[in-house]
C-alpha cells in the first residue's frame, strides 16, 4: 500500500468463494445429523410409551415433535447451504463492480492522456 488510506469498501480476493467452500460443509453435516441422529428416534412403535402412549395420544404426540424437529433441523441445513450460495453470487457481483470500475479507471486514464 502507498499510504494512501483505503475509502469504501474492499474485499480481499477470493474471500467470498473461501467463504462459501467453508460452510458448504457444515450445511451438509447439519442436515445429515437429522438421519444420523434423530431419525433412529423418531417412532415410538412397539413398547415405547406402551398402550397408555397410544390410547392418550403421547406416541402420536411424540412422533410428531420429533418430526417437527428434523424439518427445523433440515431447514437450518439448507439456510446454511443458502448462505455458501449466496457468498458466491455475491462475489460474481464483485467481481463484475470491480471489472466496470477498473474499465472506468482505464478510459479515465486514457481521456487523460
Amino acid at each position: 500500500m502507498d499510504g494512501t488510506p483505503r475509502q469504501g469498501f474492499h474485499v480481499e480476493e477470493g474471500a467470498y468463494g473461501s467463504y462459501a467452500r467453508q460452510i458448504d460443509p457444515l450445511g451438509d453435516e447439519v442436515r445429515g445429523a437429522v438421519d444420523k441422529h434423530l431419525a433412529p428416534h423418531a417412532d415410538v412403535d412397539g413398547d415405547g410409551f406402551g398402550e397408555l402412549g397410544h390410547e392418550t395420544g403421547l406416541a402420536d404426540a411424540y412422533r410428531g415433535r420429533m418430526q417437527g424437529l428434523q424439518d427445523d433441523i433440515r431447514k437450518l441445513g439448507g439456510n446454511w447451504r443458502d448462505m455458501a450460495d449466496a457468498s458466491r453470487r455475491t462475489q460474481g457481483n464483485y467481481d463484475v463492480l470491480e471489472g466496470d470500475h477498473q474499465q472506468v479507471m482505464r478510459d479515465l486514464g486514457k481521456d487523460l492522456a
